[in-house]
């Protein structure tokens, strides 16, 4: 019994003293051979990553270290050093990123970065510490979507494209508002959102179970409006963090620890069936641990890592601290 724990003990130390070497070689690199160094580790992605066609392929997300944003009590501005990253959206023009406060003092806040330009990030402060799970944006409603806070049901929340635009941070520190919501009774949460056509899609993230997505279609193109008697439910793969539409293919990331992430690679018609077992997936693909939200937008999937916030970057050597742009056809090993 004694050799035994004592073999344990020494195993323990052994993982700790690679995880920090590891970790030490990562942080003399500077940080585009950190992320290459990572990605060469995950085939799949390097090789889309080397196809990609955009300048730049990608974008540094802020307030890493520190974002200037609510304190949840005193509603006074403070500086918070826990912020975490979690919804991605991308438009012709622009990043939107949320994230929310880990020690939970915070309001959450969504960034928005200039694609062309190297201009400061707009920061927007969300009414409340919203998990912020997942963001989309809504060309015919002309609004950012945002998974919101409820009590005991998922309820996501959309954002005015001109509140947005118009939005002043300082000096008077105001709260953006939700122009509309959205309320899911049937989920505990709204872990995740995207869009397709005319329809949102909200998941539920599980940790040892399938999760959920809800379906809800909007009655006209441009308005709020929808049925909520058409709601269809479909079943997916436990610990899912986002899902996304590309052309016939859905695509859905799973995270969860400082395991390799996977996204797995569905038909829309496997969709069409109402479950998606990651058994049956077309593809999956390894990514880094902590993988959050993915978005597309052209020929690119863009995706963000929560592993570069302050509480996670001690968990693992390969945390990423940029959204990371990549060529879907070679991800996906199609010929467009």
């Amino acid at each position: 019994m004694i050799f035994v724990l004592i073999n344990i003990i020494l195993l323990f130390f052994l993982a700790f003293i690679l995880f920090y070497t590891e970790k030490i070689r990562f942080l003399k690199k500077d940080s585009s051979n950190i992320l290459l160094d990572i990605l060469k580790r995950y085939p799949d992605l390097y090789k889309a990553f080397k196809k990609t066609t955009l300048d730049p392929m990608t974008f540094s997300i802020p307030g890493l270290f520190k974002t200037q944003t609510l304190e949840t009590d005193s509603k006074k501005l403070d500086d918070c050093y826990d912020i975490t990253p979690q919804g991605l959206a991308v438009t012709e023009n622009h990043i939107f990123i949320s994230a929310y406060c880990y020690s939970h003092e915070h309001h959450s806040v969504i960034f928005m970065l200039d694609k062309k330009e190297n201009d400061p990030p707009k920061t927007m402060v969300l009414k409340d510490r919203t998990h912020a799970g997942g963001l989309v944006y809504d060309k015919n409603r002309q609004c950012l979507w945002v998974c919101s806070a409820a009590k005991n049901h998922g309820r996501v929340s959309a954002i005015l494209k001109d509140d947005i635009l118009n939005y002043q941070y300082m000096p008077n520190s105001e709260i953006i508002p939700y122009y509309h919501s959205i309320n899911f009774p049937t989920i505990p949460q709204a872990s995740f959102i995207t869009i397709k056509e005319n329809s949102l899609f909200t998941g539920t993230f599980d940790k040892t179970k399938d999760g959920v997505v809800i379906k809800k279609t909007f009655e006209k193109e441009e308005d709020f409006t929808n049925d909520d008697n058409l709601d269809e439910t479909i079943d997916i793969p436990k610990r899912a963090q986002s899902m996304v539409f590309y052309k016939e293919y859905c695509l859905i990331s799973q995270s969860f620890g400082p395991v390799s992430s996977k996204i797995y690679i569905f038909s829309n018609e496997q969709l069409s069936n109402g479950k998606l077992n990651s058994k049956t997936a077309l593809k999956i693909i390894k990514t880094p641990p902590y993988l959050e939200q993915i978005a597309v937008f052209d020929a690119h999937l863009y995706a963000i890592f929560e592993s570069g916030a302050r509480n996670y970057r001690k968990k693992t050597a390969k945390f990423l601290m940029e959204v990371v742009a990549f060529h879907l056809p070679t991800l996906l090993d199609i010929v467009e």
